[in-house]
């Protein structure tokens, strides 16, 4: 099978060769960013404005502090910002730094998802895939918004990499996986229990317990190592154990209290508490609701899989302000039905591709690729939802919609009838 399939792709016309070439389509990518971040200004909105506030701080060397001289906060996860930082340190806080850096993301991000689609399916695959996420409306939007969105994607996809690595020992692998994983954890939390979860799924899958515990703990000791600086700072501050963020109890209350519709509110008062202590405080009248109310939990779990996967227009809300000044309020409602348009196409394609891998049964052969996409599905169901919720699988949702595309435009061997 290999070799058939060595000799089909040496066979290839030379306009396939072409466009399949990863350089090719992250070159597309990252022209396609830079243009859009050439003709959209950063008009920072909502989280964007406290992210950049937050990373002006840190340059200033304020400490991940609050703007206009605020407390410092363990609030939001500080990655992010910690990034945006090193940027404006090195290069200043002019309007371009972030755009620059996050076409780069992008551009990464596509070439990762190549790397992935012919580890794990072919070449062919590997390039539709990385297509999709070239041409993604979404994901180009993110250029010019300061999000965690982008970096949080882009350490996903390296995680995902180095634990497929065939190149790398088990040692290092271990090592690198855990590295990635804790950089991921620092810009969202929710990636740190692939720690666990992907070591047992290894033993479940492969059933060898002896290289999944060597990922295990080789890879809890790495991350604990680089969570240990912000885990003492965050003790000296506060007297409490925080890994990353004081924000997990009180997404959960968003999403889960008797007045939630399952997204984001705003948090009463409560100002005898300092943040570990509010977080810890909403995280039990949340679990207290979802444990007398399992009924009303689920009704609002419901509701978070439509609010969280019924459309992908985010990217065009945060560059709203940025949008009407260059080009008016009227590119507005085409550019979220684009979005959302794409976003559909390739979710629906996207389901397909599972189900057919499921039916040929490469379940085993993909399960880092099926776990990483439910588990980031089933996340926003759980706890709180917004459409910005869903994008962390976006470059997944690709990969599949891809083995759906190059199953239904196959080229076909010389002699079948059409």
């Amino acid at each position: 099978m290999a070799t058939d399939t060595a000799t089909h792709q040496q066979a290839a016309t030379p306009v396939e060769a072409a466009w399949m070439r990863p350089w090719t389509i992250v070159a597309v990518a990252l022209l396609l960013r830079l243009a859009w971040a050439a003709l959209v200004p950063v008009e920072p909105i909502s989280d964007s404005v406290l992210y950049d506030a937050f990373a002006r701080s840190i340059a200033e060397g304020r400490g991940y502090a609050y703007p206009n001289g605020g407390p410092l906060t363990v609030y939001w996860p500080v990655g992010t910002s910690a990034v945006y930082a090193v940027l404006y340190t090195l290069f200043g806080t002019g309007s371009w730094v972030v755009p620059a850096f996050q076409a780069l993301l992008g551009a990464l991000i596509v070439g990762l998802t190549w790397r992935l689609g012919a580890r794990f399916l072919d070449r062919r695959v590997a390039a539709w895939a990385a297509w999709l996420v070239a041409l993604w409306p979404l994901l180009i939007q993110f250029t010019t918004i300061l999000a965690s969105e982008l970096l949080f994607i882009a350490l996903l996809l390296a995680a995902l990499e180095c634990w497929s690595s065939r190149r790398l020992g088990d040692l290092w692998r271990a090592v690198l996986w855990g590295a990635c994983i804790a950089g991921a954890t620092y810009v969202r939390p929710t990636a740190w229990p692939l720690l666990v979860v992907f070591p047992l799924l290894a033993w479940f899958v492969d059933r060898r317990a002896r290289p999944a515990l060597l990922v295990l703990v080789v890879s809890s000791l790495t991350a604990g190592i680089l969570f240990a600086p912000w885990v003492m700072r965050n003790h000296n501050l506060f007297g409490q154990f925080v890994l990353v963020a004081a924000n997990g109890g009180t997404n959960l209350w968003m999403g889960n209290n008797p007045a939630s519709n399952g997204g984001y509110m705003d948090l009463p008062p409560t100002p005898t508490l300092n943040e570990v202590e509010r977080d810890r405080h909403f995280s039990r009248e949340a679990i207290a609701f979802i444990k007398a109310e399992p009924l009303a939990y689920l009704r609002l779990s419901v509701r978070r899989s439509v609010s969280t996967y019924d459309r992908e227009s985010i990217g065009v809300v945060w560059n709203q302000t940025g949008l009407e000044r260059r080009f008016g309020s009227g590119v507005l409602m085409p550019l979220k039905a684009l979005s959302s348009a794409f976003w559909w196409g390739v979710l629906l394609l996207g389901l397909a591709g599972v189900v057919r891998a499921l039916r040929q049964r490469r379940a085993r052969a993909l399960w880092p690729l099926l776990a990483a996409l439910v588990f980031f599905v089933v996340v926003p169901i759980l706890t709180v939802a917004q459409d910005r919720y869903h994008v962390p699988i976006d470059p997944l949702l690709a990969l599949f919609a891809a083995f759906t595309l190059t199953g239904l435009f196959r080229p076909r061997p010389a002699g079948e009838p059409a």
